[in-house]
């Protein structure tokens, strides 16, 4: 997925660039920092990285969290972490994502051992393997109750074929946003969200 077609904003927007200007995203001046128009995208703004190191997408309506609440952390150029939410408010939906960029020989460039952590939190769930001509990707998915709340819980490691340190270690729930009240964790709409921001990696 080609995401680096990244617009800076003029005087004269179209309609649906101006809803991303406007959007919940935009508004938040940390995430603000770390984001670009996508003309291509509806939905979605790109996300660069503070590393320089990776883009990809972030939906409009995300937010995401400072160092301040311990959400992120950077080293140099090779190592960032960063927590990502949103709500689906009228659903009490939480969607929650926590990603990890790793440009090294002893985690980025060792698949094999992202993997392996991520089928201990699978529990023999399958893992699913693909790549395309940029990425490799690892993906696996479970869903259980945590105290009679429902979590998705996605997983998934995505690694660079053209430059073989850099991985990003994915996690990713779709819960309840308010634990008192009921929710559809299993919505469609999670899945298919964190299959679009995993697809998305550029390195």
């Amino acid at each position: 997925m080609n995401i680096s077609v990244d617009k800076a904003p003029d005087k004269s927007v179209d309609p649906n660039e101006e809803k991303l200007l406007n959007s919940r995203a935009m508004k938040d001046a940390y995430s603000a920092k770390f984001l670009s128009i996508n003309p291509k995208e509806r939905d979605y703004l790109t996300f660069t990285s503070g590393t320089k190191g990776y883009k990809m997408l972030f939906y409009k309506d995300a937010i995401a969290h400072d160092e301040l609440l311990s959400k992120y952390e950077i080293h140099d150029t090779n190592f960032e972490r960063i927590v990502i939410t949103f709500e689906y408010k009228t659903d009490n939906l939480l969607v929650y994502q926590d990603m990890t960029y790793y440009d090294d020989e002893e985690f980025g460039k060792d698949v094999d051992y992202l993997v392996e952590e991520m089928k201990e939190e699978l529990k023999g769930e399958k893992i699913k393997h693909f790549e395309d001509d940029e990425n490799e990707f690892y993906t696996g998915r479970i869903f259980k109750y945590d105290e009679k709340i429902p979590y998705s819980f996605f997983y998934a490691v995505i690694h660079s074929k053209k430059h073989d340190t850099k991985s990003v270690e994915f996690y990713g729930y779709g819960s309840c946003s308010d634990v008192d009240k009921t929710c559809n964790a299993k919505d469609e709409r999670i899945e298919k969200h964190f299959n679009k921001i995993i697809r998305s990696f550029e390195f």
